[in-house]
């Protein structure tokens, strides 16, 4: 199979994909739960011991009370709303109108909720460092071939090519479902970080492995394609049984985890594409554009 033949097209796909999702997150943007936002998430079930509980009284309860509701999740029980903050006498006359016991309660203020944003952000961020880093070290002796913090830079653009569509995709559910972001998605976010990774530096090692035994017999692109073409079948057999499992717990796992399933699932494919359609692509044009550069200074 000749990928880095087709690497245009391939990185075409991926660029418009990244494109949509920027464009998405400026347009609609996230839906922030209580978790970065700040504000109250009552829990709670019908008297009555069924779940005969309309969303739209629980509406009209909030209404009365001049509290803003963010979400209504269904539980197996009853209900999980967020909201802004509410006072405990508040709280109180909400069960009364609607006949409901509470099954939990939690407040979260604006500050801790701002502390929430700026660590996740922060997590991230040393994350792509550390990553960048580590493969660099990894990959130090590539033969002299391609410089190994390029491997670091070409791991990191595949993996924000990850996170920026899975990002782009909760944009859109949050548009169009409702679905808000929690601190349960950064996790899920930080997962996917991983396991890009994981899977670019099997194609890469297979990649300094041939540099170090067929250097000499094929062109950089050839090695590259070549190394591609060895590993494609392990990444993608990998991949297929994450995602048996990842598709069980979004059907039978319960409400809870179920967005923080779905994003990883959006991750893992956007990751074992990017892993053999963007990273080793983006190595080729580097070097290619390297040696023009050198080419061209000779002269």
């Amino acid at each position: 199979m000749n990928i880095i033949g087709k690497r245009k097209t391939y990185l075409f796909v991926s660029g418009l994909l990244v494109v949509l999702s920027i464009i998405s997150l400026l347009i609609n943007g996230l839906k922030l739960s209580i978790d970065f936002t700040g504000g109250s998430r009552l829990e709670i079930a019908s008297n009555s011991g069924e779940k005969i509980i309309k969303e739209s009284e629980i509406d009209k309860a909030y209404a009365s009370q001049n509290i803003k509701i963010s979400s209504i999740q269904d539980t197996d029980e009853g209900y999980r709303i967020s909201s802004s903050e509410i006072s405990k006498e508040k709280k109180k006359e909400i069960l009364n109108e609607l006949d409901a016991r509470e099954l939990g309660f939690e407040v979260l203020g604006p500050t801790i909720g701002s502390e929430t944003r700026d660590k996740a952000i922060t997590a991230v961020f040393f994350a792509i460092i550390a990553i960048t880093i580590y493969i660099a070290i990894a990959f130090f002796r590539s033969g002299g071939v391609i410089s190994s913090w390029k491997l670091g830079a070409s791991a990191i653009i595949a993996l924000v090519h990850d996170v920026v569509i899975t990002l782009g995709f909760f944009s859109l559910f949050g548009l169009l479902f409702d679905v808000q972001v929690d601190a349960l998605f950064v996790t899920a976010i930080l997962t996917i970080m991983g396991f890009s990774v994981h899977d670019t530096i099997v194609v890469f090692d297979r990649i300094r492995e041939n540099i170090a035994n067929n250097v000499k017999r094929f062109s950089f692109e050839e090695l590259v394609n070549n190394s591609i073409n060895e590993t494609i079948g392990r990444s993608l057999n990998t991949s297929v049984t994450v995602l048996f499992v990842l598709f069980a717990m979004a059907l039978f796992g319960g409400e809870s985890i179920r967005w923080f399933v779905i994003a990883f699932i959006i991750g893992v494919i956007a990751g074992t594409y990017s892993s053999i359609f963007v990273a080793s692509p983006i190595l080729v044009i580097w070097h290619n554009w390297d040696r023009k550069k050198i080419k061209t200074l000779k002269r």
